[in-house]
């Protein structure tokens, strides 16, 4: 099922012709089994000029996991300086974006493929590597005293964020209500665990996130 992004924007192509190449190597092989070699030859350049561009082959997977979620990137930001409590705002993000996932063929085929941890740890690093605006600013402003004396980071609570965004999107194609029934359960609890539990205090600690976030993104717009 194409995500609600999806719908509403439709196909927003990579205009990049080696990212395109490397995300056509991937669709048919999955992204631990792509070479750089591979790449170099369906986008007709020499090896040498891929690595003189990426580096490495980790560089240009990261590369294509960056930009070709910028589109998404753009409209995530939109929702989240939109209506709506932050809880509810970051919650359509995260189910919109796991419904992309499974949308986007050559990345869908690497989740059900089975990605190696060192795949994982590119796709974490690539979610790091963008966190300073949209997302990671709501993110950040979730980490409360409490949590940063257990050791709880922006790098870390994105990196969890991403482990589950993997770990469904890897699963059966979800619908939206399934979806969002299972951030609901296992992942928003987490996000919002350093509210109080009393719900009076609870709504003014959201409140006071949802002012913080609205002058974050507009500083960020």
């Amino acid at each position: 099922m194409a995500s609600p992004y999806h719908a509403a924007m439709g196909a927003q192509p990579i205009a990049d012709p080696v990212l395109n190449a490397a995300a056509s190597c991937i669709r048919r092989k999955g992204i631990d089994n792509v070479s750089l070699e591979e790449v170099a030859t369906e986008a007709g350049v020499s090896r040498t000029t891929l690595y003189r561009r990426f580096g490495n082959r980790e560089s240009l997977f990261k590369a294509l996991l960056i930009e070709g979620a910028k589109p998404f990137r753009r409209w995530s930001h939109k929702i989240l300086i939109g209506p709506g409590t932050v809880a509810d705002r970051l919650e359509t993000v995260l189910a919109h974006a796991i419904l992309e996932m499974q949308h986007v063929g050559w990345l869908d085929t690497s989740l059900h493929s089975g990605m190696s941890p060192a795949s994982a740890r590119l796709f974490r690093a690539a979610q790091a590597d963008d966190s300073a605006g949209g997302v990671g600013s709501v993110l950040a402003s979730l980490i409360d005293d409490r949590a940063r004396a257990a050791g709880v980071t922006l790098e870390v609570l994105t990196g969890w964020i991403t482990d589950q965004m993997i770990a469904l999107a890897s699963g059966e194609p979800w619908d939206e209500a399934g979806l969002r029934g299972q951030l609901r359960y296992f992942v928003m609890p987490v996000l919002t665990a350093a509210c109080e539990p009393q719900a009076s205090a609870m709504h003014e600690r959201l409140d006071a996130i949802e002012r913080k976030i609205d002058i974050l993104m507009e500083k960020d717009a």
